[in-house]
């Protein structure tokens, strides 16, 4: 699609005047509005409709709603900068502003919230975007108060660089050339009037290709337990598993930069909070003696200092630029619900904070019905959201970490324990501050469901809502499938399904995953590991390692299946070569690399890496649509297609010795003969697109054309 400026679709539609003999219609300029427009359709014709606010004293007498023809009532009102609470009153009753999504509760009140601009300086606003070689072409234009543009007065930035800028009109056309990595853009000035333009600053990324969130492998680290500045020890190892056990941002920098994470083909990097965080031992949410110190960091006891046994805010700042020089985002976990009892807002502010004494999951105090009043334990009171001062500090302090540390987006702890305005407040403040230029920054919340539970997943999705979630029915589905083998394969082909439905319209990329720090590890489950002491288990019968080639093979199945279906898959460290574990804490072991391997936990690695590696070369594998080919109780076969002549063809074999037989796609047909990426073994259809090769029980096979580039160095 050709993107004209405003000055440019002047030219053109002069030269067409000239070729006509026409009139030139004359380019309007852009006028910057900060009015706040309410509407609202009404089947009847009510006595009195305003808008009541913290602009007009909640008096919505003073703020009436004008008909048209059609029954829609609205206005356009002037009022003050700032942020404001606002309803429609018809005829006493009272209506939030459906075409407003973010919402505030006040006094146990919901309201629509809006963040009114201040109108007295000009501003600039993105008006097109493409892409150019490495660099985004990005061309701006003014918002008029009452004079244009000074052309000699604007001047861009990169990273404080002064860089060329094109002015044309009220259009400004910044070099945004750049070396590969992420940079800041930044635009100043003023109007013929002499006006200073409010400041035009917003991150973006020079890259050869372009990414885009569903073209993200994430690997997710709980700091702690991942390196530290040395190697872990074997003492280390048997320490409990509640305790600290010394992991550092250093730990994590270095093999960032040893190119572990190259294996894997990540190019996101979720990192576990980095608050200040109490020292002790606590008691967990079973009770019993306190036996965990806080080296999962979701007990925050400041709001915007980083734990020095993490590290300095110098050492994020080192890991975070290492990172983005490798082209990898960064992703950190941030706790809005709750704070630990020693942080300074719990005793500031006590009426911020739900009453005590509801503990989750208690008889008296059930998740289904006290959800967002409950706490997890007698010192992590819970956050009420009745004020809004609330919502605005915890907002703040969310932006001020992605600020400080140039972070890519946010994992959002415990999503269905707060009420749904606070995730849409905070996918806006961040659209707001960071995307300008269209940088999506990436939020994904934690909903923790069942196997059946996506309406609740789904709820805080959509345009206004979080980007992803984290699929935890399709995780159960995948845990059934390939770790217990209790369901069919055509069950899990059937979850995607239900998945994919759910999430339809939502723009959403999920996080797909086998397993995480709150669940079992997956390997112990697929090895029979797992017994129903959920609490006492980590702490009394941690599982081995397992010499389990059976349990390996499963894991390999579910992993490749999470690398080659649609969204972002999530590797939880220690999941790509099977590293054990019972319920957390046990779920949470130090890391253990290479050397400290068995040859089963070598060979799983090598394997999930190969796959991994090819869904970052192909894009049918992140990018293309999901055709379900086959799905019988020990097999499933799908094909990603990107529409590039490049497809592949994903078949999965967890226990049938006989031949597969595979109809290929009549449009797929042609693009072969076909290679399976992970063995080399060549892969010819009949004149039918009838495809027959033999497969091991619990192996998998990528087919793609035997010309696919993604195929140089694969076996």
């Amino acid at each position: 699609m050709t993107v004209f400026t405003a000055s440019r679709l002047a030219v053109l539609l002069m030269l067409g005047a000239w070729a006509c003999d026409a009139p030139t219609p004359e380019v309007q300029p852009q006028v910057r509005d900060c009015r706040l427009h309410v509407s609202v359709a009404l089947d009847g014709w009510p006595t009195q409709i305003g808008v009541a606010g913290t602009f007009n004293d909640f008096d919505p007498r003073q703020t009436p709603l004008a008909p048209d023809d059609e029954g829609v009532f609205s206005a356009a009102i002037a009022v003050a900068p700032g942020r404001h609470r606002y309803r429609i009153e018809v005829d006493g009753r009272r209506l939030l502003d459906a075409n407003n999504p973010v919402q505030v509760r006040h006094d146990g009140a919901e309201w629509s919230l809006i963040d009114i601009e201040d109108c007295s300086r000009p501003a600039l606003t993105l008006t097109a975007l493409h892409h150019r070689q490495a660099a985004p072409h990005a061309e701006l234009t003014l918002q008029r108060i009452d004079a244009p543009l000074d052309p000699d007065s604007i001047e861009a930035f990169v990273d404080d660089r002064p860089v060329a800028v094109t002015v044309e009109g009220d259009t400004v056309i910044p070099d945004l050339r750049a070396p590969l990595g992420k940079h800041w853009m930044r635009i100043d000035g003023r109007d013929t009037a002499g006006r200073a333009l409010e400041t035009f600053q917003a991150p973006f990324w020079s890259e050869a290709k372009r990414f885009r969130w569903r073209d993200a492998t994430i690997y997710q680290i709980v700091l702690d337990r991942f390196a530290k500045d040395a190697p872990f020890t074997p003492a280390d190892r048997l320490r409990p598993p509640g305790d600290r056990l010394g992991g550092t941002l250093n730990g994590l920098r270095a093999a960032l930069e040893d190119g572990y994470f190259e294996q894997f083909g990540i190019n996101a990097i979720w990192i576990s909070p980095l608050n200040l965080n109490p020292e002790g031992k606590w008691p967990g949410v079973e009770g019993g003696p306190p036996r965990y110190e806080s080296f999962h960091s979701y007990w925050p006891i400041a709001p915007r200092s980083v734990d020095p046994r993490f590290g300095t805010e110098a050492d994020v700042d080192a890991f975070v630029h290492a990172a983005h020089a490798r082209g990898i985002r960064v992703i950190m976990d941030v706790v809005l619900n709750h704070l630990h009892a020693e942080h300074p807002y719990a005793t500031a502010h006590p009426d911020w904070f739900t009453p005590p004494g509801c503990q989750c999951g208690t008889s008296i105090c059930p998740w289904f019905s006290h959800i967002q009043v409950c706490w997890f334990t007698d010192y992590l009171p819970d956050l009420n959201w009745d004020d809004a001062a609330i919502l605005d500090t915890q907002i703040d302090d969310a932006l001020w970490w992605m600020r400080r540390f140039d972070l890519d987006g946010l994992r959002v702890d415990a999503v269905p324990m707060m009420p749904r305005f606070v995730t849409r407040q905070l996918t806006r403040a961040v659209a707001a501050e960071f995307e300008g230029l269209r940088a999506r920054q990436y939020l994904i919340g934690e909903t923790f469901t069942g196997p059946n539970e996506r309406g609740q997943i789904r709820r805080h999705l959509g345009p206004d809502g979080l980007d992803a979630q984290f699929d935890f029915p399709l995780m159960w589905a995948i845990r059934s499938a390939f770790a217990w083998e209790s369901t069919p394969l055509w069950s899990l082909a059937d979850a995607w399904s239900q998945s994919e439905a759910a999430w339809a319209g939502s723009t959403a990329v999920m996080g797909n995953f086998v397993g995480n720090h709150d669940v079992t590890r997956f390997i112990s489950e697929a090895a029979g590991q797992i017994d129903s002491r959920i609490f006492e288990q980590p702490w009394t019968a941690r599982p081995p390692i397992p010499d389990d080639a059976r349990a390996h093979a499963r894991l390999r199945l579910a992993q490749t299946y999470v690398l080659t279906i649609p969204g972002a898959p999530v590797l939880y460290y220690g999941d790509e070569f099977g590293m054990p574990g019972a319920n957390d804490p046990d779920n949470r072991r130090p890391m253990r690399f290479d050397n400290e391997r068995t040859a089963l936990e070598k060979a799983s690695n090598r394997i999930v890496g190969q796959v991994a590696r090819l869904r970052r070369c192909l894009p049918a594998l992140r990018r293309g649509v999901l055709r379900p080919l086959q799905a019988t109780a020990e097999r499933l076969s799908f094909a990603r297609d990107a529409d590039d002549t490049r497809p592949a063809i994903v078949v999965i074999n967890r226990d049938d010795e006989t031949p597969v037989r595979l109809a290929l796609p009549p449009d797929l047909v042609g693009q072969g003969p076909f290679i399976d990426a992970l063995s080399g073994q060549q892969i010819a259809g009949d004149s039918r697109g009838l495809a027959a090769f033999d497969m091991a029980p619990r192996t998998a096979a990528i087919l793609v054309p035997s010309t696919d580039p993604c195929l140089e160095g694969a076996p």
